[in-house]
């Protein structure tokens, strides 16, 4: 999701999105407070709790300054464990119809919302999607990239991720893993991890060339 609109009006849309904050929703001030510390630079960082009900767990979203308006990077459990799909997007509605919406109309704001369900071409090139769904298809699932094989599968994805400049994201990887590949989510969130240091490395090669 993304809020955009006339930046002249961004620090007013920020303090009427945090009035807005009513239950099952409240603004997280501290939180907002030492994300925007330990951010590199960035300014105005929002972020909203909600409480749990009988129709979704307690979930924190992050609105995150970019150009004139906000985009919403995250959204993660307030307790432990993780969000499915299903719920992560029915947070996002929830967000938007109850707060965003309302809000964004008084000072000219747009809120766009990227489809429900998305493809791996949504968020990475095709080379990446392809490769990454090779290495999935043929994989060990109970074993990761640990076959030689597979192995070389893995590092084949990283490498295209890295030559596309994609922003991938290793939670988004770990879910889509996990949740529309069925790897175990121990598993899924292991590779994420090992995604993430080879996708460093290659940076790292880059920059010393």
């Amino acid at each position: 999701m993304a809020l955009t609109g006339p930046a002249s009006e961004r620090a007013a849309l920020a303090a009427e999105l945090r009035q807005s904050a009513i239950a099952p929703w409240a603004f997280d001030e501290k939180g907002s407070e030492d994300a925007e510390r330990n951010a590199l630079g960035d300014k105005g960082i929002l972020i909203f709790q909600r409480d749990g009900d009988a129709n979704l767990p307690a979930a924190r979203l992050v609105l995150w300054p970019k150009g004139e308006g906000y985009y919403v990077p995250n959204i993660t459990p307030a307790e432990i464990g993780q969000l499915t799909i299903a719920q992560y997007n029915a947070v996002l509605s929830n967000f938007a119809d109850a707060i965003a919406k309302p809000v964004a109309r008084r000072f000219g704001y747009l809120v766009n919302i990227t489809s429900a369900v998305q493809n791996l071409e949504d968020w990475m090139s095709e080379d990446a999607a392809k490769a990454l769904r090779r290495f999935s298809a043929a994989a060990n699932k109970s074993t990761g990239a640990s076959h030689p094989m597979d192995e070389r599968r893995w590092f084949d994805f990283i490498i295209a991720v890295h030559r596309a400049g994609d922003d991938v994201g290793t939670d988004r990887l770990a879910r889509w893993l996990h949740e529309v590949e069925g790897w175990g989510e121990e598993t899924a969130h292991d590779l994420a991890g090992e995604f993430e240091r080879g996708l460093a490395l290659l940076t790292r090669e880059a920059e010393t060339r």
